[in-house]
């Protein structure tokens, strides 16, 4: 295929993904009262190369084309590169920026005990309940096998939670500020788990010390970028805002730099979305953070159904119809291990009431993108096979559309008030 031709199908393909996640959407919303994100979801799942996709026999439009060979400078060698999987993660970058911009600043800070031990409930108990399920479902499989499927229970997709919340205008409540918390957390978390079974997976050793030094350098990390934001916001505004105010592009300024640090965090082995939602709540501490939230929302409103569009191609059906009674009984303890992991932290030391402590558990149950993320690495290392990994597809695509399900009931009404004001200390 040429190459002028192939880029032509993928622009036909980014249209045609999007038309499926806005028609998905609207459906969700006019005929089942659901938001949005799970007609996406189920869109992305219908357009797959797996379903309606593959009727095309097409490489590129509606399927994963992939680029393998070398870079022309350098000699890089490239293999199965996707590009329409960086529009993937540009779509989830803008909507982690917008989602730290929403946020309050000082609520998060407050919270942020209780975000870090509901993290920590909400990662060791499903990583307890995967680990014995696989070793009872799949005993030939061995440890490291066992501790991969643990590690696919841990991992909690801040994405898809934060499009609920914004969806149903609770972003800015006490309990979705704590899921956010949590959700960071989870993520440094998880980099530690999967650093440790990634390593005993290549050299069969356990590697403790260096996965908690990547973890610590991780979380330092991104420690410093929420402070710079929430002490040196007058700097902020100062030198990175006010030089383009003039032209109008200080908001396309803004997410332009929540873009790079997206990418740096990714240096210290975080994931971009951590670094975009830290990006966010360093500017929303500003003076001009309304400015930035009206102008850079559209951007996110048109980029992120892509996403989560994109998402739902990822599943193959086939893969999960032919593991369903191991993948039932594991999706049932990942999405209570999540729940009763997350909801005695925020209950009994958190303080929450009882309905706060139950949408703050279900809100970490989507595991989306992030679970699918553990999975392929362990399918890289050759740690799990096939059927463990449409096991894992089955839990963050499960776990992934009965998220708004569970939390909606819990909310009366949706509401499209605007996030707090937030004026930033010593203004």
């Amino acid at each position: 295929m040429e190459t002028e031709a192939l880029v032509f199908k993928l622009i036909l393909t980014f249209g045609l993904v999007l038309l499926a996640a806005r028609i998905g959407g609207e459906v969700a919303e006019r005929f089942f009262k659901q938001p949005a994100v799970i007609g996406e979801l189920v869109a992305g799942i219908m357009v797959s190369p797996f379903l309606l996709g593959g009727l095309l026999n097409d490489p590129a439009i509606l399927n994963f084309a992939t680029i393998n060979g070398y870079l022309a400078d350098g000699g890089l060698e490239v293999e199965g590169f996707n590009p329409l999987q960086i529009v993937s993660e540009i779509a989830v970058i803008a909507l982690l920026f917008v989602a730290g911009l929403e946020t309050d600043v000082r609520a998060f800070v407050k919270n942020a005990f209780t975000g870090a031990l509901v993290a920590v409930g909400g990662v060791t108990l499903p990583f307890v309940l995967g680990f014995f399920a696989a070793k009872y479902f799949f005993p030939d499989i061995g440890t490291i096998g066992w501790l991969f499927t643990g590690a696919v229970l841990t991992a909690t997709s801040i994405g898809i939670t934060v499009r609920i919340l914004m969806d149903m205008g609770k972003l800015g409540t006490r309990e979705g500020t704590i899921i956010l918390v949590a959700a960071v957390i989870d993520d440094i978390l998880g980099l530690v788990i999967l650093s440790i079974v990634v390593s005993m997976a290549k050299t069969g050793e356990l590697s403790l010390g260096s996965a908690l030094v990547t973890g610590a350098i991780g979380f330092g990390v991104w420690l410093a970028i929420l402070f710079i934001g929430y002490f040196g916001h007058r700097y902020i505004s100062k030198f990175l805002l006010t030089p383009f105010k003039e032209s109008g592009l200080m908001p396309i300024t803004a997410l332009i730099i929540g873009i790079i640090i997206a990418y740096a965090v990714t240096l210290v082995g975080l994931h971009p979305v951590v670094g975009a939602y830290v990006a966010g709540l360093m500017f929303a501490s500003t003076g001009e953070r309304e400015q930035i939230i009206a102008q850079t929302r559209p951007i996110m409103l048109f980029l992120a159904p892509f996403f989560f569009a994109y998402l739902g191609m990822q599943v193959d059906l086939k893969e999960i119809a032919a593991v369903i009674i191991p993948a039932a009984v594991i999706i049932i303890l990942a999405v209570v291990g999540k729940i009763v992991g997350c909801y005695l932290p925020a209950r009994y030391i958190g303080k929450c009431d009882t309905r706060g402590a139950l949408v703050v558990g279900m809100g970490m149950v989507p595991r989306g993108e992030v679970g699918l993320i553990v999975a392929g690495a362990g399918l890289l290392v050759g740690a799990i096979s096939r059927d463990i990994f449409g096991v894992a597809v089955a839990v963050s695509l499960v776990t992934t559309l009965i998220g708004p399900s569970l939390i909606k009931p819990f909310f009366k009404k949706p509401t499209t008030a605007k996030p707090p004001t937030i004026v930033p200390s010593g203004r």
